[in-house]
């Protein structure tokens, strides 16, 4: 079915065009005021001629070079999901329908395929939006590279080769970086695809592989280790995981293992850490937790099987039920074979995970439907769909309890998402409140106003200020901008796990006070937060070390929760009442606030008051109410309610220490808590059905000692979990 007078038609009518490179102007808003030592001319990567050239030693010349089905694969498919090629044969249409089936079922059965029409849709197919047609013609290159004469194979490679530079011209021209969303989404799939499928073909081929090279491993790969770390973990919210991230962090490994030899896979423990994060940021009730800018909870991971089946990971396999038998990912990933599925697999892991990375610990009673489940994160900002919640916490059990709270709507940048959601009111941490602080959103029309929340540095994505950084190296250099905090020590012995977290440059760097819209007025001077997990009795207790450059300063320890909470002698309540589906048997939290001494307990909420801040209720004029009654977004929990725990006495220092017991709705907390103080140390007993645990802070470090006593033995466990104050530096 090959034509030479075909190709040599096509190429005297000219059916191959080039598709020029469009030029993209990266929308930002930029202020001298705020960044002084930036150009309006915004760097970007380098040009592929001027990369310097690139050896690869193990390279797969031969085609195809991208993963591909093998005979075997074949074989077992045609026994055990035979409907898969047959509804890939009839979207092909004999190579007039769609081109990735069209591609596929050349590829597995010759001749079943018009290969001068396959020929013609893919010469005729532009690169598309942000390059996403680029990897069909290079698979149709590759896959089929026997299939095509030497003047077909010419022609599209030509086609294979300028669409590979429109994709290098949109990363180039978009910024497009490591810390994205839109790389993963899927620029970068299409590039990498269509630079192994052209290496090797010529001098521009192989300058597009010099600048994919380069990306890849000096760009892509070092913001992989930086934000995974050694144990995995992504700085996005919700969904963007899905879209972004999580059909790359196979795909590209894959593919670049298959054309090169070399195995990022073996090398890398953040990609085998990846899996981790997938399993430990689901709920007890099945959807992930909410964090950062997400509107969906229950996104598929397009990655999740191949990668689960590359580490033999069983589950992380089985999260979401039995696949079928197919292709594991694109373009082609190892069948999903039952032979790793085991559900019960989960129940062996660890009942902690902390993600160096992003700063990260989760933790969980059990891994049945009713666990407690906590997360606690304390780290550094990577620009992308976060938001300002360092220190922030989340309790579940039976339903949520401390939420993180506001909805991601009803449009990116809207009143509410970038007053309430985004900010540090929000979310379950602590405010410092400069009345002063009141400097205006710079941007290229008029300045805007935002509320003055008494939270954290205005970083990342959305404000407008900084494009996302390019690199490591950007960031290295921005990293007065970029650090916002750091988990100092992470211990876990005795059923305990103990994290404590320096805060501190959350709010403050060099540049607070300086008048400033993104840095603020400079507030903070010091806050350590410590937050300790006693599985054993099912307690949490917060520590919270806070002091302010003025007295006056008011300071609001915040929980959020979606019912009214209700006032006690110790502190307050919350419930939330059971639903029909998994993991929502209802639950209650019992708050003992032992310190400050003297303090107000605030309840902020209920209509016309869920997300007040700063004077204004930002409900965008009630209409988040009815986004909220839609069917498909009543997983959302936007919340209605805030506790603040306020000080009742101004002063520069302040500790905060609060227990806090989750249960679910029908039972009450038997736990007896009292304070405890002894000359310059302060702390806190509780006694539990399973034992009792003394707290000890003192105030020249962050955490705590704490000691473990059995009700059934004599024996005593001490677990030191504290770090030197001196150990967070000073903040010039």
């Amino acid at each position: 079915m090959k034509t030479n007078t075909l190709s040599r038609l096509l190429i005297t009518i000219g059916v191959f065009v080039l598709v020029a490179a469009g030029t993209y102007t990266y929308m930002h808003w930029f202020s001298v005021s705020e960044h002084p030592a930036y150009e309006s001319a915004m760097p970007t990567f380098p040009r592929p001629e001027d990369l310097p050239p690139i050896a690869l030693a193990d390279f797969r010349y031969p085609h195809p070079r991208l993963p591909h089905p093998s005979p075997e694969d074949v074989r077992l498919l045609q026994t055990r999901n035979p409907g898969f090629l047959r509804s890939h044969k009839a979207r092909a249409k004999g190579g007039t329908g769609a081109l990735y089936s069209s591609i596929l079922t050349a590829r597995v059965e010759p001749g079943s395929q018009d290969l001068p029409t396959l020929l013609a849709q893919l010469l005729s197919t532009d690169p598309g939006y942000r390059g996403n047609k680029t990897e069909l013609i290079a698979l149709g290159f590759d896959w089929l590279y026997h299939d095509w004469d030497a003047d077909q194979r010419r022609i599209l490679l030509e086609k294979a080769v300028s669409s590979c530079r429109y994709n290098i011209e949109v990363i180039r021209g978009q910024r497009l970086s490591p810390y994205n969303v839109f790389l993963y989404n899927r620029p970068l799939q299409n590039l990498m695809a269509c630079a192994l499928a052209v290496y090797g073909h010529g001098h521009e081929a192989d300058l597009v592989m010099r600048f994919t090279a380069d990306y890849w491993k000096n760009r892509v790969l070092p913001v992989w280790r930086q934000i995974m770390g050694k144990n995995g973990g992504w700085h996005e919210g919700g969904e963007y995981v899905g879209i972004g991230i999580g059909q790359a962090i196979y795909q590209l490994p894959a593919m670049w293992r298959h054309a090169t030899g070399e195995d990022y896979f073996k090398t890398e423990p953040g990609i085998r850490g990846f899996l981790d994060f997938l399993i430990y940021r689901t709920r007890p009730d099945g959807t992930h937790f909410r964090w950062g800018d997400a509107a969906h909870f229950a996104r598929v991971i397009p990655d999740r099987l191949a990668l689960a089946l590359e580490y033999r990971n069983p589950a992380a396999f089985s999260l979401k039920g039995k696949p079928r038998v197919q292709p594991s990912s694109w373009p082609w990933g190892p069948l999903t074979t039952l032979d790793v599925y085991n559900p019960s697999a989960l129940h062996a892991l660890p009942l902690h995970r902390y993600f160096d990375g992003i700063g990260l610990l989760v933790a969980r009673s059990d891994w049945s439907d009713n666990a407690t489940y906590l997360s606690f994160k304390v780290g550094d900002n990577y620009w992308s769909h976060s938001h300002l919640d360092q220190g922030n916490f989340t309790i579940y059990k039976g339903g949520a309890l401390a939420i993180d709270s506001g909805l991601y709507g009803p449009k990116y940048g809207s009143d509410h998402h970038m007053n309430y959601t985004y900010q540090t009111v929000a979310h379950n941490s602590i405010t410092v409140t400069d009345p002063d602080d009141a400097v205006l959103l710079p941007t290229k029309k008029d300045p805007r106003h935002i509320a003055n929340d008494g939270g954290q540095r205005r970083v990342g994505s959305g404000w407008g200020l900084q494009p996302a950084p390019l690199d490591i190296d950007e960031w290295q250099a921005k990293r007065q901008i970029y650090h916002t905090g750091s988990m100092r020590k992470v211990v876990a012995a005795h059923d305990l796990v103990v994290a404590v977290g320096d805060v501190t440059r959350a709010y403050t760097n060099r540049l607070s006070g300086r008048g400033t819209f993104s840095h603020r007025t400079r507030r903070v001077e010091r806050f350590w937060r410590t937050l300790a997990y006693d599985r054993a009795d099912d307690v949490i207790v917060i520590y919270d070390q806070v002091s302010t450059t003025q007295p006056r300063f008011t300071k609001r320890w915040l929980l959020h929760t979606r019912e009214r909470p209700m006032r006690t002698d110790e502190g307050f309540e919350v419930e939330v009442a059971p639903q029909d589906h998994l993991g929502t048997a209802g639950g209650r939290l019992a708050a003992h606030v032992l310190l400050p001494k003297q303090h107000q307990i605030n309840f902020v909420g209920g209509p016309g008051f869920e997300f007040f801040v700063d004077g204004q209720n930002y409900d965008e004029d009630g209409r988040l109410n009815d986004l909220q009654a839609r069917t498909k977004m009543q997983r959302r929990e936007p919340g209605a309610w805030r506790i603040e725990v306020i000080p009742a006495q101004q002063s520069l220092d302040d500790r905060f220490l609060v227990v806090l017991l989750p249960t679910l709705a029908r039972d009450t907390p038997k736990h007896r808590i009292r304070l405890l103080e002894d000359k310059d140390r302060i702390g806190c007993e509780v006694v539990g059905s399973a034992r009792t645990t003394r707290w000890w802070f003192d105030p020249r470090h962050a955490g705590a000692q704490i000691e473990v006593q059995s009700h059934r033995t004599a024996d005593t466990h001490r677990l030191d979990a504290r770090v030197p104050l001196a150990a967070g530096g000073s903040i010039q």
